[in-house]
C-alpha cells in the first residue's frame, strides 16, 4: 500500500500527525467575493424595495409589511417578484457565506488600521476596489464586521505594548534592527511576535506581583503611626487592585478575591507587628 492510502491510514492511527493545508489566501478570496455578491445584492433589495414601495400598486406597496403577499408575487396579476427573487439569491449566497464566518470575532481596531493603511499605501499593498464593496474597510460598521482570527485574548498591558509602544519603540530604535519582508505581497511591511510580546506583559505582570507585597511590608513595618499605617493600607490595596486590572485578563470577581486576600494579608501584619498599647477607660 503506498501514496496516498499509505499516508492516510498513518493518519489515521495517530491524528496528530494529521496536518493539512488550510488554504487561508484562497480561503479569503473566496469570502471576499462572497462578500462582493452580498454587497451588490443587498443594493439590489434596497433599490427594488423602494421601487415597489413607491409604485402605488396596491400588492406591491406592502411588500415591504407582508411576507405572504411578498412571497406570492409572481402569483398575483401585476406583481413584482423581482424583490422575492433577490431575497432568495441573498438567501443562497448569505447561507454559504455565513457557514465560513461562523466562529469570526470582532476586529481589533489597530488590526482594521493597519489593514487600511496597507491597502492604501502604494509602497505596501496598494489594493483599490471598484466594486460596491470598496468602502466596506473604510467607513466599516463596527458591529457588523468580523475577522477570522483574532489576536490571542489579550491584557490591557499587552494592548498598551502593542497597539502604541511597539510604533514608537520601531520608529525610534526597532528599524535599525527589524527590517521590512522582501516579499512582493507583504513588501515594506514589519513582523514583530505577538507571542513575544505577551511574554513581555506576563513578565510585567509577574514583576508587579512580587514586589508589590514586599514594598507594602517594607513600608508598613517603618511606620509606627497606626492611622498612617491604615491609610498605607488603602493605598496599596488600591494600588494592588489596579495593577491586576492591568496586568491580567481576570475578572471582576478573581480581582476582588486576590485585593481582599492581600488587605487582609497586609492588616494581618499590622495587627503582628503593632507595639502600641491604646488604654481603655472606664467610667
Amino acid at each position: 500500500m503506498t501514496g496516498y492510502s499509505n499516508l492516510a491510514s498513518l493518519m489515521g492511527a495517530y491524528p496528530e500527525t494529521a496536518v493539512f493545508r488550510r488554504f487561508g489566501t484562497l480561503n479569503a478570496q473566496n469570502l471576499l467575493y462572497y462578500q462582493a455578491e452580498l454587497t451588490h445584492l443587498e443594493l439590489r433589495l434596497k433599490r427594488i424595495a423602494k421601487a415597489d414601495a413607491e409604485s402605488g400598486h396596491q400588492d406591491r406597496t406592502i411588500y415591504d409589511r407582508d411576507w405572504q403577499t411578498l412571497s406570492e408575487s409572481e402569483q398575483v396579476p401585476g406583481g413584482n417578484p423581482e424583490q422575492w427573487r433577490a431575497v432568495l439569491d441573498i438567501r443562497r449566497t448569505l447561507k454559504e457565506y455565513s457557514k465560513l464566518i461562523l466562529k469570526a470575532e470582532t476586529p481589533n481596531s489597530q488590526d482594521l488600521k493597519f489593514l487600511k493603511i496597507w491597502m492604501k499605501d502604494p509602497k505596501m499593498g496598494n489594493v483599490y476596489l471598484l466594486g460596491s464593496d470598496s468602502d466596506i474597510w473604510e467607513k466599516p460598521d463596527m458591529a457588523d464586521i468580523v475577522v477570522l482570527r483574532r489576536r490571542e485574548n489579550q491584557s490591557p498591558i499587552s494592548r498598551i505594548l502593542s497597539d502604541s509602544f511597539l510604533h514608537w519603540y520601531h520608529h525610534r530604535f526597532g528599524w535599525r534592527f527589524r527590517k521590512p519582508k522582501s516579499s512582493t505581497i507583504h513588501a515594506n511591511t514589519v513582523e514583530y511576535s505577538q507571542q513575544t510580546v505577551l511574554q513581555i506583559s506576563a513578565l510585567i505582570g509577574t514583576i508587579c506581583a512580587s514586589v508589590l507585597p514586599v514594598v507594602a511590608t517594607v513600608v508598613l513595618y517603618y511606620v509606627s503611626s497606626m492611622a498612617a499605617r491604615l491609610a498605607i493600607i488603602g493605598a496599596f490595596t488600591v494600588l494592588f487592585s489596579a495593577a491586576l486590572g492591568l496586568l491580567t485578563n481576570g475578572r471582576v470577581i478573581e480581582i476582588f478575591s486576590a485585593t481582599a486576600a492581600f488587605a487582609a494579608v497586609q492588616v494581618v501584619f499590622v495587627g503582628t507587628t503593632s507595639n502600641q498599647e491604646y488604654p481603655i477607660h472606664i467610667q
